[in-house]
């Protein structure tokens, strides 16, 4: 759930004048809402109001690494991915890229969501339908409709049986 810039602020406010906060209908359990309190705190103490903002920071490369080799030092993945506001499974993932490929693996590293995978088989990519010959979409209709009457007449037989089933009994 996201909430704004402002409901953060009032929160971080009353956690450190040790005001009750109400918890919010998006949270049912009150502990997690206030372990969220907490990370919003330890990211407003590093990096101000603009930490607590929608936008994901943009870390390159130096950043990156930086983060890593103090995790390497013996801070926990959580402490320095709050001080940077970014998610620690983030951190997570860009140490283990560079534990096994090196600062050549961060370098690579894209940015947003990967492109859905079409289903291709190996050396042959399927024809749309609008690159069809007109042949070949008849001989398709031709296929789908023997294909409906096979299963209508499967689903006919399969009543029938069970029609004789229940006389039977």
């Amino acid at each position: 759930m996201k909430y704004s810039k402002e409901f953060k602020l009032e929160c971080i406010r009353k956690r450190k004048e040790g005001v009750y906060i109400q918890t919010p209908p998006g949270f049912k359990n009150r502990d997690r809402f206030m372990s969220q309190i907490r990370k919003w705190s330890i990211i407003y103490d590093s990096l101000g109001e603009a930490g607590l903002g929608h936008g994901k920071p943009t870390l390159d490369i130096d950043q990156r690494l930086e983060l890593i080799r103090r995790v390497e030092n013996g801070e926990s993945y959580y402490s320095v991915a709050c001080s940077a506001g970014i998610g620690s499974d983030a951190l997570t993932k860009w140490h283990g890229i560079y534990t096994e490929s090196g600062i050549d693996g961060l370098k690579s590293l894209k940015r947003g969501r990967r492109k859905p995978m079409e289903n291709k088989k190996a050396g042959s990519a399927k024809k749309k339908d609008s690159d069809k010959t007109r042949e070949e979409l008849l001989e398709e209709l031709q296929y789908v409709r023997a294909e409906n009457e096979y299963l209508k007449k499967l689903r006919a037989l399969v009543q029938e049986r069970k029609a004789r089933e229940q006389k039977k009994k």
